[in-house]
């Protein structure tokens, strides 16, 4: 007869347990401690990185260490795109003033970074989004000559470097800084925003469920020729036209209903089949 195997004691399982644990925590110290090279080769060229990136700023200045280490961190870093594509000025250039440019101050009317040509300068590489935006009333606010009327940038809304993406729970908050009851500038306007980005939102559920259901190559099909319609909605966004983002928000839904109904309905035929086959 064969002898049935001997379950481990508690003692034993708490045991690899702990060992596990120290595993992974003498992991994470490795990671932490081990001391990591901070510029790559090429960012080694660029003298904007190689100086901004001194730790010294820690201490002389503050504002431009927190700075880079966000750029450093950032979605811009890891496309390559660095201080001169955003800010001009010469990158291989060792001397301070010509590195810097001429119009490296936001103040400055020529400034890739001032507030009428953020837009601009960010669609230089985001054309579509920039295209939508040049559409809206905020774009016409923007570059109007006016101070006392001014729009959102592209900064407003997603910050300069370190890019955030409004959600739900910031949206809102976002919109009612002009659009508010004390400016009487369209106060509902912050609100619709909200439920309309929790019904986009609501599009990768379905997503999700048509993932996991769907036969993987047609589900692939299903989704390259959806994507645009997606990327039209995000485009669409930009332009800030509530109306026109709430029917095209309907169509996709819509069309991705039906492709859950079709799915959950093939699933449900599928499984009474197996219930009436013999074993």
């Amino acid at each position: 007869m064969s002898r049935k195997r001997r379950r481990p004691r508690v003692s034993e399982r708490r045991r690899e347990a702990l060992k596990l644990a120290i595993l992974l925590l003498s992991t994470l110290l490795l990671l932490v401690l081990v001391p990591r090279k901070n510029l790559s080769a090429e960012d080694a060229k660029d003298s904007c990185v190689e100086c901004h990136s001194q730790a010294s700023f820690l201490v002389t200045n503050k504002k431009l260490y927190d700075y880079f280490q966000r750029w450093s961190s950032s979605i811009h870093s890891q496309e390559g795109v660095t201080c001169v594509d955003c800010h001009g000025g010469d990158p291989q250039s060792s001397d301070k003033e010509k590195a810097h440019g001429k119009d490296l101050d936001e103040a400055k009317a020529n400034s890739a970074v001032n507030f009428r040509n953020i837009p601009r300068t960010c669609g230089g590489c985001h054309e579509d989004i920039y295209e939508g935006f040049r559409e809206s009333t905020h774009f016409e606010h923007v570059v109007s000559k006016g101070q006392e009327d001014q729009g959102p940038t592209c900064v407003t809304c997603h910050g300069s470097i370190n890019v955030a993406v409004l959600n739900v729970n910031t949206v809102e908050e976002t919109c009612r800084k002009c659009h508010n009851e004390e400016t009487r500038n369209s106060p509902e306007n912050a609100q619709e925003a909200r439920a309309l980005l929790n019904r986009f939102l609501s599009i990768h559920r379905y997503y999700r469920y048509i993932t996991r259901r769907g036969d993987p190559a047609e589900t692939k099909r299903f989704f390259e020729e959806f994507d645009g319609r997606i990327h039209d909605l995000t485009v669409t966004w930009h332009t800030f036209d509530l109306d026109a983002i709430g029917e095209k928000t309907e169509a996709v839904l819509q069309e991705l209903r039906a492709k859950r109904e079709e799915l959950a309905t093939a699933h449900k035929a599928d499984l009474e089949n197996r219930r009436r086959s013999p074993e």
